[in-house]
């Protein structure tokens, strides 16, 4: 009888099937616990809140000023003349601020009458009249010209920043400011006849942050 020669199996290649078999169940494994791994890492507990209605506004600096023309004046002067005349300065804003005076006046003739006319002003005056302008109160400014066309810092100084002279209001707070222009008695016949304009412009800047 025959008999198929039967292939000769060596002893190795099942070692060998064996370990790929070992192998490839190790892998399936591996795989397995890698992606048990990634579960359990991924599981935090978490909470989340939310606050709205974060709202923000701006304050306001404003400033008032009363009455807002022809605060002080004189005709027909002659020398030793004073005349006497409050203005009201008002915070009308939501901050606080500081503010300063400039005077500017006209110049028609070569005899200036605004360098010629000495301007005084004082704060806490009871009666802001010829006569009661210096029993009370402190002095602010003068006697000093009127103004000029470069204009004459009265009170302070519009540079940003904290400046000599310059006077703070709280919101809501005023303040008058007693005015008095005197022709001096010194003047001369050059001045006979003149007139002059002064305007007076204040300025104001918030104070907080800005030392």
């Amino acid at each position: 009888m025959d008999t198929q020669a039967q292939p000769h199996t060596r002893p190795d290649d099942d070692d060998q099937r064996g370990r790929h078999r070992y192998a490839g169940t190790i892998v399936v494994v591996a795989l397995s616990l890698v992606g048990l791994s990634t579960l359990v890492t991924g599981a935090y507990f978490t909470s989340t809140q939310t606050i709205g209605a974060n709202t923000f506004s701006t304050g306001t600096v404003s400033l008032g000023a009363t009455p807002a023309s022809t605060a002080i004046s004189f005709a027909n002067m002659a020398p030793g003349d004073s005349v006497t005349a409050p203005i009201t300065v008002s915070n009308t804003g939501t901050l606080a601020y500081r503010y300063s005076l400039l005077s500017t006046s006209d110049a028609t003739d070569a005899n200036f009458l605004a360098a010629q006319l000495q301007l005084s002003v004082r704060v806490g005056v009871t009666a802001c009249t010829n006569a009661g302008f210096a029993l009370t109160g402190s002095s602010l400014y003068g006697p000093g010209v009127l103004g000029s066309t470069a204009g004459t810092k009265v009170l302070g100084d519009a540079a940003q920043g904290a400046q000599a002279g310059d006077r703070t209001l709280a919101a809501g707070a005023s303040e008058v400011l007693c005015l008095q222009a005197t022709l001096p008695t010194s003047t001369g016949n050059t001045y006979q006849n003149k007139t002059t304009t002064a305007s007076f412009r204040f300025d104001a800047e918030q104070t907080v942050n800005n030392p």
